[in-house]
């Protein structure tokens, strides 16, 4: 390290699934202007990836999920010359590039500063004192969250030119779009579809809803212990399948068994401690194109709910105090027909009159 000061620093490239597509997370900066990615100050009692999720989660109110580093250079128009990359690791704890860059005049930089892009999943670094800008995903792009420090929004990278953003911000953008994908998509389960679990999933799908679907208003005991033992039964054995196999998405299973996959989890009340375990595995495998969005947005309110907290899609419906099929209590109602339609669900009403009549004897 040569004479200059290089006061330690994280930047963040974040993006989210939405879809089919990719989007980038920048913040409105309120003294430097213009839109951002996150990022902030290491504090000496922090590594660079500490700090990187910490600002994150403080200035946009989302965590993070940080990748490993690729080995890629960055393109030949960054303005910053003394770019060096990380070699290719599976470990998120290297940065993905070291990079001299002028501070930015506040009371904390005089000089310059020496910043480190990564792309990372764990989170420890050699050399604590560099600077590091992080690229990460976020899983549960749609999902509540605290707002942050800074006004944030999500943006297609074709809209950065159109933004005030720094070039040095700009430039490397469209490539890191195609590399968080590249990344997500070597990550995804390389085994040949499991014909027998496909077959098994879809018969315990089928168990499943033609039991629900015939359930009378009033259970005597013994019908519902035949319940209670079906739950059990579907949960312990998906539980022995993810412990062996990660969650079973598309790739796995196909599509249909996928959805049953979901299915099962989401009548595993009766272990809530799984379901809380697995709502993290579903969110990384809609992040990689393995599951719905709609999926984690079902299981989210179910948990939710189950805490006596207000979800998010309004999934989860009761009957009312007049009887009627009513969504338990909404976060933000005002919002959630736009947050339904993301994650592929019809407006609230409309589902709220279909669940009224599936459910008229």
């Amino acid at each position: 390290m040569d004479a200059r000061h290089h006061h330690p620093t994280v930047s963040v490239y974040l993006f989210a699934r939405f879809g089919a597509t990719w989007r980038m997370g920048v913040i409105g900066h309120p003294r430097l202007g213009g839109a951002m990615i996150p990022g902030g100050h290491i504090e000496p009692d922090a590594s660079p990836a500490q700090a990187a999720v910490r600002e994150t989660l403080e200035e946009t109110g989302y965590r993070v999920r940080l990748l490993p580093p690729v080995g890629h250079d960055l393109p030949t128009d960054y303005p910053h010359p003394e770019a060096r990359p990380t070699a290719t690791t599976s470990s998120g704890s290297a940065p993905w590039w070291v990079v001299d860059v002028p501070a930015a005049e506040d009371s904390r930089l005089a000089n310059r500063q020496e910043h480190v892009d990564l792309h990372v999943d764990h989170l420890h670094v050699d050399h604590p004192r560099l600077d590091h800008i992080h690229v990460a995903v976020v899983d549960r792009p749609y999902g509540p969250r605290t707002p942050g420090a800074h006004l944030f929004r999500w943006i297609s990278v074709q809209d950065l030119p159109k933004l005030d953003t720094p070039e040095g911000t700009r430039i490397p953008a469209p490539t890191l779009v195609e590399l968080v994908s590249a990344t997500i998509a070597a990550h995804r389960p390389r085994s040949p579809l499991d014909d027998g679990l496909r077959r098994e999933l879809l018969r315990r799908r089928d168990i499943d809803q033609e039991f629900r679907t015939n359930l009378p208003e009033t259970l005597t005991e013994e019908e519902f212990a035949r319940w209670e033992a079906m739950d059990n039964d579907n949960t312990e054995w998906l539980r022995k399948v993810i412990d062996r196999v990660g969650w079973p998405g598309r790739s796995l299973c196909g599509d249909e068994a996928a959805d049953a996959a979901w299915l099962l989890a989401q009548h595993a009340d009766r272990q809530p401690h799984l379901q809380e375990a697995w709502v993290d595995l579903l969110a990384e495998a809609v992040t990689s194109g393995e599951a719905e969005p709609r999926h984690l947005a079902f299981l989210e309110d179910r948990i939710s709910v189950r805490k006596a907290r207000e979800q998010w899609f309004g999934t989860q419906h009761h009957k009312g105090a007049n009887g009627q099929w009513e969504p338990y209590p909404i976060r933000e109602p005002l919002g959630v027909d736009k947050r339904r339609a993301e994650v592929g669900l019809n407006p609230l009403a409309e589902r709220t009159r279909q669940i009224a009549e599936e459910n008229r004897h």
